[in-house]
């Protein structure tokens, strides 16, 4: 799943395009709308808590590094057997279980206080009576949403999708190498 931004104009955009939606199939709990907190959204599906932080992508990242992070330790100490205790298979394999729960942990607790970053980037947007609405989708059907959204609103931003990893740093890989 990867979630899709659009910044609609106001309610009214919003409940129609929502509309439009639910007509093509997309669930209630697959939207979420952002709105002023005194511009009242009525039955449209809300942004919660957990759509508004960045505890989802931190859980993951965080899962990750941590899972990493206990390999490597595991590996490391089951190559230096300290105080005569060598290691085996299922102890690296604790440790790295236990740096992913723990990454895990950690990250969320992070991300949890952390705004989603397409949010806070429309901000001053919706502060003017603007509405962000997330639309999470499968891989396949993000280009059908665009297009769709392209005809049949088309004074809505669309806004990019949601990054399932982290950007690489820009690397010129042949000034490394004496080459340019």
């Amino acid at each position: 799943m990867r979630r899709i931004y659009f910044l609609l104009p106001d309610v009214t955009a919003a409940a129609n395009l929502v509309k439009d939606f639910r007509q093509q199939g997309i669930k209630e709990e697959q939207m979420h709308l952002v709105a002023r907190h005194d511009m009242p959204l009525g039955d449209l599906p809300e942004a919660d808590t957990l759509e508004k932080s960045d505890l989802g992508p931190a859980l993951k990242r965080g899962a990750a590094l941590g899972g990493s992070a206990g390999l490597l330790a595991g590996l490391t100490a089951m190559a230096i057997p300290t105080a005569g205790v060598a290691l085996g298979g299922a102890a690296v394999l604790g440790i790295a279980l236990a740096g992913t729960g723990f990454g895990a942990w950690a990250s969320a607790m992070l991300g949890a206080s952390v705004p989603d970053e397409e949010i806070e980037a429309s901000e001053a947007a919706i502060k003017q009576g603007n509405v962000l609405m997330m639309v999470d989708a499968s891989h396949d059907q993000i280009d059908a949403l665009r297009a769709f959204v392209r005809q049949r609103h088309p004074d809505t931003d669309i806004r990019d999708t949601e990054s399932t990893a982290p950007p690489l740093p820009d690397v010129d890989l042949g000034a490394e190498h004496g080459r340019r």
